[in-house]
């Protein structure tokens, strides 16, 4: 089992950015971030703890053509919103989880829209894992849930992925390390803001 478990982490951090640009993947790779102004958000876990990303941007065990990120984390594990809004989804009522199109309805999650109209998702929850409601307002940073090992998954864990308000799927960047990147996998990540 541990066999397993070592094979399927490797294939996690092989990252495959067929998606983007040459200029993204230069970005996203290298952790650095371009010139822009787009919204910095917060590690999605409470202030003062640590979380491994597993999978980033189009990783290849299951990100391909997916800008989303995945951090491993143990069993109810506090969920924090990584920015604020309204919360207009929450799943909570599944225990059901593992690695077969069968579970990918399965998985808990919130859902919160940003005033900007774009929305960030929280996935894999545990069973009655929500702190929030629909209509609920959320600050960024505030909990929202605890995670689990629900839906389309192999291990407990947080996947996180934002859409803007066009329903594109759009990459991410984060106060992280005393400064602001975009997350690279295989890295260990703490919440300091």
């Amino acid at each position: 089992m541990k066999f397993v478990a070592s094979i399927i982490l490797l294939l996690i951090f092989i990252p495959a950015y067929s998606q983007l640009s040459d200029a993204e993947i230069h970005d996203l790779k290298s952790g650095r971030v371009k010139t822009d102004r787009s919204y910095i958000y917060t590690l999605p876990f409470p202030k003062g703890s640590k979380h491994l990303l597993i999978q980033a941007y189009n990783s290849g065990f299951s990100h391909q053509g997916e800008i989303s990120l995945d951090f491993k984390m143990k069993q109810g594990s506090g969920v924090c919103a990584a920015r604020g809004g309204i919360v207009t989804s929450v799943k909570e009522d599944s225990d059901e989880g593992g690695l077969s199109n069968a579970y990918l309805s399965k998985g808990n999650h919130i859902i919160i829209t940003h005033d900007d109209g774009s929305q960030a998702m929280y996935w894999h929850l545990q069973k009655d894992g929500a702190v929030v409601s629909v209509g609920d307002r959320v600050e960024q940073g505030q909990l929202i849930g605890y995670s689990g090992n629900t839906g389309y998954s192999a291990f407990p864990h947080l996947h996180f992925q934002v859409y803007d308000k066009d329903g594109k799927n759009i990459a991410t960047r984060f106060y992280a390390r005393k400064s602001v990147i975009y997350l690279r996998p295989g890295k260990w990540y703490k919440r300091t803001q």
